[in-house]
Order: structure tokens, then C-alpha cells, then sequence
């Protein structure tokens, strides 16, 4: 009889021991996960004429470390992107970087742009262009080579949509400029 009392006592126990056991190697799982960096390095820049406002609206999504890193080398400086007490340093630094890295051409004339914002987006950021005074768009050359100087794995997508026309290109390292055609 007290044999089956311990079998009974244990079988109980099992059903407990194996829930804890799973959720334990869950929780160890996620902890060490967050410790790995992303698997993939790529931006994606979305561009939009609007013709009726005649302008360019430009947004590029990238992952905040690899942005902050990229900062950080080429300027020097210690960058946390979303430290609210540094947000008009981090614009004018993400203004430069953009300036630098990714360069407009309309109709075979060198555009300019002004930086709007930025937000967060998970462990993303949006930063926001805008380039005014387009009264017409047949052709776009896209040069992008965000992030190609930290590393040479970098993906660069670029949607370009004009008139409800959308085009899509994939820059890998070393390619760095696409032109479009309306």
C-alpha cells in the first residue's frame, strides 16, 4: 500500500514538474535570444511622388542599433537615437548621414531634400524626407548606400511609387544606385 501511495504521490508531481521544466527552457530561450543580434542587415526606402503637392515624400526604415552604430563611427560621437534630451542633435545628425548617404536625382538634376522627423517603430526608425518643387517626374536615380561603410552584408530596398506606379529594386553591396523610369 505504501508503494502505490509514492506512485500516486509522484504521478501527481509529473504533470507540475514538466509545465515548470517547459517554461523554464521558454523563458531561458527568449532571455538568450535577446542577446543575438538581428540575423539580417537591410534598410527599406520608400519614395512617393505626389503630384499634386508636387513633391517627393521619402521615409526609410532602419534598425535603430545598426543606425546608432553607423552614427557613432561616423561622427565620433555617442549616439542614443531615441534620448528625447538629444532629439534636435540626433536630426541634424541623421540630416548629415542622410545628406551623405542617400542622394535624389529627378530627371537627371541632383535634388535636395529636408529632413522632417524621425519615430520609432519597434526596434526600427522611421526617419522622414520630403523634396519640394517637383512639378514633373519621368525618371528618378536612387543612390543608397546606407550603412554599406559598417558592412559589406547591408540590403538596401527602395520602393518608388509615382502615379500609382510602383517600383521596386534590391541594392546589395557594392551596388549603390538605381534609376526608374515612368
Amino acid at each position: 500500500m505504501k508503494m502505490v501511495r509514492k506512485l500516486y504521490k509522484r504521478r501527481k508531481r509529473r504533470p507540475t514538474f514538466v509545465v515548470g521544466s517547459l517554461w523554464l527552457l521558454t523563458a531561458c530561450s527568449l532571455w538568450l535570444t535577446a542577446f543575438i543580434a538581428h540575423p539580417y542587415y537591410m534598410s527599406v526606402t520608400e519614395l512617393e511622388y505626389k503630384s499634386a503637392d508636387k513633391e517627393i515624400q521619402i521615409s526609410s526604415k532602419i534598425f535603430i542599433d545598426d543606425l546608432e552604430f553607423a552614427l557613432q563611427e561616423e561622427y565620433k560621437l555617442k549616439v542614443e537615437i531615441l534620448n528625447a534630451a538629444d532629439k534636435k542633435k540626433n536630426e541634424a545628425l541623421l540630416g548629415q548621414f542622410f545628406q551623405k548617404h542617400l542622394k535624389l536625382s529627378v530627371d537627371g538634376k541632383p535634388v535636395s531634400y529636408q529632413l522632417i522627423g524621425f519615430e520609432r517603430e519597434e526596434e526600427a526608425i522611421w526617419t522622414y524626407l520630403v523634396v519640394k518643387n517637383i512639378s514633373k517626374l519621368k525618371s528618378a536615380t536612387v543612390f543608397n548606400d546606407l550603412l554599406y561603410n559598417y558592412r559589406d552584408d547591408q540590403i538596401n530596398i527602395i520602393h518608388f511609387k509615382s502615379n500609382n506606379d510602383r517600383k521596386s529594386h534590391r541594392l546589395t553591396y557594392p551596388n549603390k544606385q538605381v534609376s526608374f523610369n515612368w
